[in-house]
């Protein structure tokens, strides 16, 4: 792989719930290189209670980090899609949330004539025939209705109810994207989050009390089999990839954590995959490797208390 100078960083943080009700986010923080524009944050959909709102903080998640440079060094438009399609399946088979892309194949893609308590749709323009409600598209044979006046465009998660008659005009509600893992534990995808740097993974974290438990992953980091490691019961655990040149580079390159050693940032340092036969180890490969290697212990940690 040709080496190249790491550009500012976007990493992916993957969401999702893992085996044990465990959340794993995915998001992608990008800065894609331009300083100078700002990408306007999403916001996220209002919690419907105090109630779910409670029951959501409960669930304990799993973030990734990825450098961004993985994807500037892929040498045209197809394999830099096929490379982000290839951290989107790692993502989802450890649930952290066609062409030439293979399908996720995720809980939320539902096949056409499945029926589930919940899917994801798009709201239309089309009017729909009683006067208030939205029509939207869920990938079924009829479109639906909702009991929102919504905008044309938007991606909403259905509630779809027990009545799996389409041709009977009853409205259907729109959740939150939490509610289906907040109900049935059914793990609902990803979120993606931007960053410009690796400290605003950290400063930026979407949940309250920020990540409690950070770890870097290196070809310098600490040797520990996996069975042998023991992480803290945790309520959000961050895992960080560095890009072309590591997480070394990464440290260096930002400002606000000058002359600190990388191994004083993170909580554990280690190197998921020692004695490698190549001389490098691609990102996307290194993603699946260590995903797998973390499997264990993470289900350990979800087992103790959280303090």
């Amino acid at each position: 792989m040709g080496k190249k100078k790491d550009k500012k960083r976007f990493e992916r943080e993957a969401e999702t719930n893992s085996p044990a009700e465990t959340q794993t986010d995915l998001s992608l923080l990008n800065a894609a290189g331009d300083s100078h524009r700002k990408k306007k944050p999403k916001t996220k959909p209002e919690k419907e209670t105090n109630g779910e709102t409670k029951k959501a903080d409960d669930i304990p998640t799993v973030t990734i980090a990825i450098a961004g440079s993985i994807v500037d060094n892929a040498q045209s438009l197809e394999l830099a899609t096929r490379l982000a399609s290839q951290i989107a399946r790692a993502a989802t088979i450890f649930r952290i949330d066609e062409g030439m892309l293979p399908p996720l194949d995720a809980p939320h893609h539902l096949r056409k004539h499945e029926w589930a308590p919940y899917r994801e749709g798009v709201t239309l323009e089309e009017k729909p025939t009683s006067s208030v409600g939205t029509v939207v598209d869920v990938g079924l044979d009829k479109n639906v209705v909702v009991d929102q006046a919504l905008g044309p465009g938007k991606r909403v998660t259905v509630a779809m109810g027990t009545n799996q008659n389409l041709d009977y005009d009853l409205p259907r509600q729109v959740v939150s994207p939490s509610k289906p893992r907040e109900d049935t534990g059914t793990y609902w995808g990803y979120k993606v989050r931007y960053a410009s740097n690796i400290s605003s993974v950290f400063s930026d974290c979407p949940y309250k009390g920020g990540y409690d438990h950070l770890i870097g992953t290196s070809e310098h980091g600490i040797v520990v089999k996996s069975s042998q490691l023991n992480l803290p019961a945790f309520r959000h655990l961050l895992i960080a990839f560095g890009g072309l040149l590591g997480l070394e580079k990464s440290v260096e390159e930002d400002n606000k954590l000058k002359g600190k050693n990388v191994r004083d940032i993170f909580n554990m340092y280690l190197n998921t995959c020692p004695h490698q036969g190549s001389r490098t180890i691609r990102t996307e490969e290194a993603l699946l490797i260590s995903l797998q290697y973390f499997q264990e212990p993470i289900t350990r940690a979800m087992q103790g208390p959280v303090s």
